[in-house]
């Protein structure tokens, strides 16, 4: 078989795949307001899919291909025709034969027995964490933590066997099994590397909070009134356009948990949570998760169908959503252009509110036990909580059972608060019920890097004029051109290296908390 025709077959392979992704993602995207009647037969069926798609994933005679592929040189014009295999290049073809057999060599050390019966208790446990959540204040963690141990246990499993840490029957290595985990979710990040970032942090920002707690309080009571989600929604509306998230290529509807899931470059599905006591945060949230948005949307075409298109790491991707939510969200310039329009929808609770005075406000410093709901400052405590946590969940030193309390205990050694409940506290982030075990850190390296990425852009763009007029297209292009357009085609220190010029530094994410908070607070 020639190069060429290798190329076409993988290329054929990978539309399959493409297909059955596709559904899957769709089908799990209506089962949220589909009738409950039929979830059972609906879970049948979506089993049925993800049989097929990991038997296509499991392609003997594929794998062959993309091993010889890779040993091969790919340089030179595509001789990609039609749809199906669009046309990239060297480089780039190189990058997809190596991100798609990265993971195959990965769910290939997966039994499909395995990965299906993953993936029901997977599914076992959402359905139970949802049905938690949705008590409310009586939410009881033990009724669900059966359910997460079960996830953990056959998470370690499946890890270590992408790991080919169990061979011959011998168990993982524990220590290493998170350091697997971080780097699946930000390839090149372990625990010594986010270690000594979390250490960085402490001492820069942990000592900047206690100059703030001491500073005097920013006025915000007009953020604790009544602000009806019908109104919100109505606002929203007028938000999601300011940002350009327009119906043709994206949706935005509601979840207990924000996300993004993103079905192709030209179909966004994003969803917020509006709570009637903190108007701001429906606003931070859907920005944020507009963010993610732009990743997938800016994606160069001929990219779509390819490993590179869905590809990012984590800590990639979170850039850009912190990045638009606090660089653009949390500006003055933002809220100069859109509170107007917010006090003409709540004109009772914002009379006589100016745009400075909600700025203010809106980034007013406050501990709570709700990450979603933290400001830039606090937010980082959150995400060590969870990664303290996570590492001794990860080398089996805390049970499952065991872990409200432990979680709990961190809340009051970090935040000197104690949740008042379950659903505000150990029940309140999707993530492990999803297991996505070592995704937490990202966020915070997410947040340092879109600082130095915000540092450049604002070299090049007038930033705060793009927002007062109302030009977020400005700012969507430089991101598309520097970041977006190439996906997954280079690492995050490559791509921070080719937007910035140098190479990436969490001194700028430092320096500009340092820098926001001590003129908010004049300190």
């Amino acid at each position: 078989m020639t190069r060429n025709e290798k190329w076409q077959k993988f290329c054929e392979w990978r539309e399959r795949l493409n297909a059955f992704r596709t559904a899957l993602i769709i089908t799990r995207l209506d089962n949220d307001s589909a009738p409950s009647q039929g979830s059972a037969y609906r879970m049948e069926m979506r089993s049925v899919l993800a049989g097929e798609y990991e038997r296509l994933l499991r392609d003997d005679s594929m794998y062959e291909i993309l091993l010889s592929l890779s040993e091969e040189d790919v340089s030179g014009e595509s001789t990609a025709q039609g749809e199906n295999c669009r046309g990239i290049f060297g480089e780039e073809k190189a990058a997809e034969i190596r991100l798609t057999l990265a993971r195959l060599k990965k769910d290939r050390m997966i039994p499909a027995e395995k990965a299906l019966a993953h993936a029901r208790i997977l599914e076992d446990s959402i359905r139970a964490w949802l049905a938690a959540k949705a008590e409310g204040e009586t939410a009881d963690y033990k009724a669900y933590a059966p359910y997460l141990d079960a996830l953990l246990r056959s998470y370690k499993e499946i890890t270590a066997l992408k790991a080919g840490e169990e061979q011959a029957g011998q168990p993982f290595k524990k220590q290493s099994l998170y350091d697997f985990m971080l780097e699946e979710h930000q390839p090149g990040w372990n625990r010594v590397r986010y270690d000594r970032f979390f250490d960085g942090m402490k001492a820069r920002i942990v000592p900047l909070l206690r100059e703030i707690m001491e500073a005097e309080p920013i006025r915000d009571d007009f953020l604790h009134q009544r602000f009806p989600a019908e109104q919100q929604r109505i606002f929203m509306r007028r938000v999601t356009e300011y940002m350009g998230f327009t119906d043709d290529w994206g949706r935005l509807s509601e979840s207990e948990h924000p996300l993004t899931t993103p079905v192709c470059r030209g179909d966004v599905r994003i969803t917020t949570k509006y709570r009637e006591n903190n108007p701001v945060q429906a606003v931070f949230s859907t920005v944020h998760e507009i963010g993610h948005a732009y990743f997938t949307h800016h994606l160069e075409e001929r990219f779509e169908r390819t490993a590179i298109a869905y590809g990012m790491s984590a800590g990639m991707n979170e850039s850009q959503s912190r990045l638009t939510e606090n660089h653009l969200a949390r500006s003055l310039a933002f809220w100069e252009t859109l509170f107007p329009e917010m006090q003409e929808v709540f004109p009772e609770q914002l009379h006589g509110i100016t745009a400075e005075q909600f700025r203010r406000a809106a980034n007013a410093v406050k501990v709570s036990p709700i990450r979603t709901e933290a400001d830039e400052v606090t937010y980082p405590l959150h995400i060590m909580v969870r990664y303290e946590l996570e590492k001794e969940m990860m080398d089996g030193s805390l049970r499952a059972a065991d872990l409200e309390e432990a979680w709990n205990v961190k809340y009051k050694e970090y935040l000197g608060i104690c949740p008042s409940n379950a659903a505000e506290g150990i029940l309140q982030d999707m993530h492990w019920p999803y297991a996505y075990f070592g995704y937490f850190p990202t966020y915070a390296l997410g947040s340092a890097a879109a600082a130095q990425m915000f540092s450049k852009m604002s070299e090049q763009i007038d930033v705060p004029g793009s927002l007062r007029e109302g030009r977020i297209d400005r700012i969507e292009d430089w991101l598309g051109e520097h970041v977006h357009k190439t996906g997954a085609l280079y690492t995050l220190e490559e791509a921070i290296a080719r937007a910035c010029g140098e190479p990436f530094s969490e001194e700028y994410y430092f320096r500009y908390l340092e820098g926001k908070y001590r003129e908010l607070y004049r300190i």
